[in-house]
């Protein structure tokens, strides 16, 4: 080691030393003030980080003395403790002081609104005014639940042992009140036998159909089921699901079903079985084919090319058409829908449903613009439609002559409010009665509202709607005021020259009109869109979903369910944690069995009503 470096030792070494010897003292006195008697602590050195008023803990049942509590009290520093209660105690002491200091920044300011704290003889009673004019404009604030008050025995029930009697009474209420039907007996009796039943023989498709549902739901749906299912001779083949049909099979069946008087061919889950041979078993019998109705789910074994040859084949008495989620369909499907379904053929296409399919922006530009296919379309479905956006639905709304009575634009990202435009022009004869657009992430609440004004010049007005569903939008874009307009308008009563809006005139609104279905899942809407509804569709609701709604409170869905009619069967409140006991155990209809409430939450909520 050099000089310099001994020197340096020379020197810094005392320096260090009464550097620790002050240290050690000063956590020696610490230490004492927990073990020792209470005494006058010295006012010597302090360590820094050290918080005695917020962390120090005694172990003497006398603590610290008052002189030394005075002292540290009145210490300016803002000191802090390591520990992790100590943080915590910290925190809470910051949090109560943050609390207070707005509840008086609140309170200064309502003084200062109410006159700089000068109270006059008459503010209770206008402020009792103000209350009684709010309950005029927002009547569900008067709603009061049919909830027993609590005792004692009551208030101390765990929340969950309350929720699981309401469960108990639901149940025995399902059982008392759902007694089964005579024919749901007997479709029970009958797929419980099926192995023993060679055939159905003439029995309705709609019989059928549900007899298929409790084979699937049992798992009794095999090849043996379908051959008893599609005997010759029946109108309608519809299965909801094809998982244990083969190709070869349904080809078979096909073969004598379509002579025989086939007119409707729906399935769902097809997956192997509709392919190549099931198409040609239907192209070999087209000259005698009465087809009108083909719905295909789930075929990935079906080409572009076999569509085009099974819609030109049957176009001649084919009226609607559904494919869904078959990934090898694009152009030539509608290349073939919008030749064979022209003014020049014979073909009137009134139903066009696809979802999920491949299909280019210039296919769709083509079926919308080249032909006049689509003219007499009266239900249009374009469902998660990729290339779907505003320039496509003018092309295909463009030629349509007013004859729509429904539009399904469900998951088409790019699809925004101009498309709104689009179909009020469209609705020229105002036969539109439903509109879903869920999951249409880019309509605003300034489009949607212009969509659903009256008296807009040239434009028709808006639709008269029976099912409305504006769920999984932004929710800010579906408010109050929007369900307000589109329960308003579905209520008009419809004037004699609907075709265009004229000047402001006063309809009134309809008793037999209304909302019939309403979903407005995941929006902005409060308990003044229960109201809207409950003053315009009163007589006409059955159903209605506000899940995840947020906003709506046990008054607003209470008040609801009190002014609607009897019919209305099933309410949705998924995720609607702020619902309480008040609304579920106290509304109008808690003792009658017609009322539905799915999706109850097991949670107790706090949050308020909206204004």
């Amino acid at each position: 080691m050099s000089s310099d470096e001994g020197n340096d030792g020379e020197i810094g070494g005392p320096q260090a030393l009464r550097s620790m010897r002050r240290r050690n003292r000063a956590v020696a006195e610490r230490e004492a003030s927990r073990l020792a008697r209470p005494e006058q602590r010295s006012g010597s050195a302090v360590l820094g980080h050290a918080s005695r008023s917020k962390s120090a803990v005694t172990s003497t049942p006398f603590g610290w003395m008052m002189k030394s509590k005075t002292k540290i009290a009145s210490a300016t520093v803002d000191e802090e403790w390591c520990g992790p209660f100590s943080v915590a105690r910290q925190m809470i002491a910051a949090r109560e002081d943050a609390k207070k200091k707005r509840e008086e920044e609140q309170q200064e300011r309502e003084e200062e609104e109410n006159g700089g704290g000068e109270r006059h003889p008459l503010d209770e009673i206008m402020t009792e005014v103000d209350l009684e004019k709010k309950r005029k404009a927002n009547p569900s604030m008067t709603w009061k639940g049919r909830r027993p008050a609590e005792n004692e025995s009551t208030r101390t029930k765990n929340y969950y042992v309350k929720r699981q009697k309401r469960f108990i009474r639901e149940a025995d209420d399902r059982m008392t009140g759902n007694v089964p039907t005579l024919f749901r007996i007997c479709v029970d009796v009958l797929v419980e036998h099926f192995d023993s039943v060679e055939a159905l023989g003439n029995v309705d498709s709609s019989i059928r159909r549900s007899i298929c549902e409790s084979l699937v739901a049992s798992g009794k749906m095999n090849g043996a089921a379908f051959d008893a299912l599609a005997e010759s001779g029946v109108e309608s083949l519809e299965l909801v699901d094809c998982a244990e049909v083969t190709q070869d099979q349904l080809a078979t069946s096909l073969e004598s079903l379509v002579p025989a008087g086939l007119r409707a061919l729906i399935l769902n889950h097809s997956g192997r079985c509709f392919g190549p041979k099931a198409v040609n078993a239907i192209i070999s019998c087209a000259d005698v084919s009465s087809l009108f109705a083909i719905s295909i789910g789930g075929a990935y074994l079906l080409t572009d090319t076999d569509a085009s040859a099974l819609i030109k084949a049957t176009a001649r008495t084919l009226s609607s058409i559904e494919f869904r989620a078959s990934p090898l369909l694009g152009k030539g499907l509608l290349d073939s829908i919008s030749t064979n379904f022209s003014s020049s053929c014979s073909g009137t296409l009134m139903e066009l449903a696809l979802e999920d399919i491949n299909v280019s922006k210039e296919s769709l530009l083509a079926l919308g613009s080249s032909t006049d296919a689509l003219r007499n379309l009266k239900s249009l479905s374009l469902r998660q439609i990729g290339a779907l956006d505003d320039e496509v639905m003018a092309s295909l709304l463009g030629p349509i002559e007013g004859s729509l009575e429904g539009i399904d634009l469900s998951d088409n990202v790019l699809v925004t409010d101009e498309s709104l435009s689009c179909i009020r022009r469209c609705n020229k004869d105002g036969q539109l009665r439903a509109l879903r657009l869920s999951g249409l992430k880019s309509l605003t609440a300034v489009g949607l509202e212009a969509f659903f004004t009256h008296n807009i010049p040239g434009l028709p007005n808006p639709p008269m709607l029976r099912k409305l569903d504006l769920s999984s939008c932004e929710a800010s874009a579906v408010t109050d005021v929007v369900l307000d307009l589109a329960a308003t308008a579905s209520s008009m009563k419809k004037q004699r020259d609907s075709k265009v809006s004229g000047p402001t005139v006063s309809m009134g609104v309809s008793t037999m009109g209304g909302l019939v279905f309403v979903n407005i899942s995941g929006s902005a809407v409060t308990d003044t869109g229960m109201e809207s509804l409950a003053a315009t569709s009163f007589s006409s609701l059955l159903e209605l979903d506000v899940s995840f709604c947020s906003q709506i409170s046990d008054k607003g869905l209470g008040y609801l369910v009190s002014k609607v009619h009897d019919g209305f069967s099933k309410l949705h409140v998924w995720g609607c944690a702020q619902l309480t006991d008040e609304f579920h155990d106290g509304h109008s209809r808690v003792d009658e069995r017609g009322l539905e409430i799915v999706g109850v939450w097991m949670k107790n909520g706090t949050v308020r009503s909206v204004r």
